[in-house]
């Protein structure tokens, strides 16, 4: 293999990103609690990438505590989405495993402070899914199942495959 090559190979491996990621869907009613980082078009559910050698369920309430000072009770595994997007030249890839989460001592009628600058935290009406447009666009199906009380296993994908095996 020239030097070329193996040039060309190791950019095009930097150019790509996986993440592994636990996140909540905290109901209160008819209400769902979505993040949304600032400057942003989009929002999303609550919890954060999965570190080494930390569980999903653990990563998703150490991530709701450092975002929001809240202790939660994470429950029920809903299932995964995976997703894949560009941003600034780099191909990430994701895959979203979703929990029923109950979170302590939140108020579902007001807005739960931010711990961290960069994003906010609000209540958005289930049916107010597509304008507040809550990403990875699977989630919103997995949001419905999960609040028509279905605990079959979801699964949903944005990525569009070859279909090859």
């Amino acid at each position: 293999m020239t030097s070329e090559r193996i040039e060309f190979e190791m950019q095009h491996e930097m150019r790509q990103k996986y993440h592994v990621l636990a996140r909540g869907i905290i109901l209160s009613g008819e209400y769902l609690l979505v993040a949304h980082c600032i400057g942003m078009d989009n929002t999303f559910l609550p919890g954060g990438h999965v570190e080494f050698r930390e569980g999903m369920q653990e990563s998703l309430s150490r991530e709701i505590f450092e975002e929001m000072g809240l202790q939660c009770e994470v429950k029920q595994y809903i299932g995964a989405v995976e997703a894949g997007y560009e941003d600034n030249n780099v191909y990430h890839q994701e895959i979203n495993h979703l929990f029923i989460t109950d979170v302590h001592d939140i108020d579902p009628t007001r807005n739960p402070r931010s711990m961290e600058a960069h994003l906010e935290f609000y209540w958005i009406h289930v049916n107010e899914m597509d304008e507040h447009n809550l990403l990875p666009y699977p989630v919103r199906e997995a949001v419905t199942h999960c609040k028509n009380g279905n605990r079959t296993p979801f699964w949903g994908s944005d990525i569009v495959s070859s279909g090859e095996c």
